[in-house]
Parts: C-alpha cells; structure tokens; sequence
C-alpha cells in the first residue's frame, strides 16, 4: 500500500513539474516573439519608406532583416556583416561610392535608416540582375560571383533557375527568408 501511494504522488509530482516545464518554454517563446515584434515596429516605417523607394516589397525586407539580425540593430556577424540587413562593409563602401555617391561614413552603416536603405538598395540592385527571389536571397547570402558560377553550372541551374544551392547554409537561408516573406505578406496583407 505504501509502495502505491509513493508511486501516485511520484507521478503527480512529475506531472506538475512537466507541466510547469511546458508553460514556462511557452512564457519563453511568447516573450521572445513580442520582443522581436517590437524590435520589428520599431523599424516598421524605415521599410516601408525603403521599399517604396527602391520598388522592393516590404514583406521581402522584413523576411530578409528577420533572417539575417532577427531586428537587432547591433547585429555583427562573424564574417563582419553589420546591422540589421548584415550589410558587409564592402558591400556598403561599393554601394555609396559606385551607385548611389553618397557621403556618408563607414560608421553610418550602423544607423538602421542608413542599413536598411542600402540593404534594400542592394536586393533591389540583385533582383533586377537575376529576376527572381530564389537567386536573388542566394546572391545576398552567398555573393553574386558565387551564384553567377551556378547559374552557369547546367548540373545546378538552367542558366535562370537555381534546381540545387550547393551550399547548405545558404540552401536554408532562401527557405528560411521565403517562408518569412510569406508570413510578413499575410501579417500586414500586403499586396503583390
């Protein structure tokens, strides 16, 4: 009888403790997700304005800026991309001198209004080289030397179309950053 009782209260303690288990991991996740959404409202507007400019849909800025900084304006990466669309400083340098002739700083790179309207200057720029987001988000991850290799691999693509991304991250980043701009689309009911 002892032995039953010990039981019964073993697995009633277990109990409570996986069910506090399971509504903590779900505290956790519903704070993570308000505190990128206002992470994402806080930038809401410099998109938009970005988007509108440079005729990239909004819904594909956010899915990128969401893939590549999860909305953290500090975000630096291990290779050296800054900010909240990992711009490389390269990338930027060549962007402000070569096409759009700006004045501004290395340090400018930093500011999100600076960040995100080069980042969408840049998807831009690679969507009307490669006409299509596969290649385009491919391009932006990997490089455009990269994925021109690719494209010319008949093994991989058909000179348009990629059928096969040889590198895995970069494989996922393009599933990963489509199926947010699929999201963002529905979130806001953007129209494309």
């Amino acid at each position: 009888m002892h032995y039953a009782a010990s039981r019964k209260r073993l697995i009633t303690v277990l109990a409570i403790f996986l069910l506090l288990a399971v509504l903590s991991l779900t505290l956790a996740h519903l704070t993570d997700a308000h505190r990128r959404n206002r992470r994402e409202n806080a930038v809401y507007s410099i998109v938009l304005t970005a988007a509108n400019t440079y005729g990239v849909s909004p819904a594909m800025v956010l899915a990128v800026i969401r893939t590549e900084s999860d909305f953290y304006q500090d975000a630096l990466s291990s290779a050296g991309a800054v900010g909240l669309m990992q711009l490389l400083p390269q990338t930027f340098a060549y962007l402000r001198e070569e096409k759009l002739n700006e004045d501004l700083t290395d340090n400018d790179l930093w500011k999100p209004q600076v960040n995100i309207r080069y980042g969408t200057y840049y998807l831009s720029y690679l969507f009307s080289r490669f006409g299509n987001w596969q290649v385009t988000l491919a391009a932006y991850n990997a490089g455009e030397g990269r994925v021109e290799q690719w494209l010319s691999d008949s093994t991989l693509s058909d000179g348009v179309n990629l059928f096969d991304i040889p590198y895995p991250e970069t494989a996922h980043y393009v599933t990963v950053t489509l199926e947010a701009y699929r999201e963002y689309l529905e979130k806001y009911n953007f129209k494309e």
